[in-house]
């Protein structure tokens, strides 16, 4: 069987009849050489990819080195401001955190809670009920406020103003 297609592949490599009796005769193919066959195939498929890959660099670096001997002004005006954005960059990411105003709010914040002991929480539970009752004076205190805002006779105020003005405009 010494056959061959225009690629120059030999037909028994890729028999499938190469297993069975019939083409046990022809071909004494093992599993190690289709296995070794299949390696040297995807190994010059990464070969000739690597091969491209190298070309196209090689081609990419030509073109850059060209444009950057043709535009001299235009890269070194870009590598300024590139420098420049990078130390900007560098210069904010190091400086150091500006401090924190010490608050009532922020130092309790950083306490630990966890640590209070059985003793302490039915101050805390006064301190709160404190809290909760004045809240509801605060709330009631605008409330009524409100209300008499509400009552005000307005025009018991202004029907004297609007009077002196009426006598200026006539």
């Amino acid at each position: 069987m010494g056959m061959k297609n225009s690629n120059g592949d030999n037909f028994p490599n890729d028999d499938p009849m190469a297993e069975t009796e019939f083409g046990q005769e022809g071909s004494e193919r093992t599993k190690a050489g289709r296995m070794e066959d299949r390696a040297r195939k995807i190994s010059n498929v990464a070969s000739e990819t690597w091969d491209q890959t190298r070309q196209k660099a090689v081609v990419a670096r030509e073109r850059t080195e060209f444009f950057l001997r043709e535009n001299p002004i235009p890269t070194v005006l870009g590598a300024l401001a590139l420098g420049l954005a990078i130390g900007l960059a560098i210069r904010y990411a190091s400086r150091p955190q500006e401090p924190t105003p010490v608050t009532v709010r922020n130092a309790l914040k950083n306490i630990d809670w966890r640590g209070m002991s059985e003793p302490a929480l039915p101050f805390l539970r006064k301190m709160r009920r404190g809290y909760d009752d004045s809240a509801e004076a605060v709330t009631d205190a605008v409330k009524g406020g409100l209300d008499r805002v509400k009552e005000v006779d307005v025009d018991r105020y202004v029907k004297p103003l609007r009077k002196r003005w009426n006598s200026w405009m006539s």
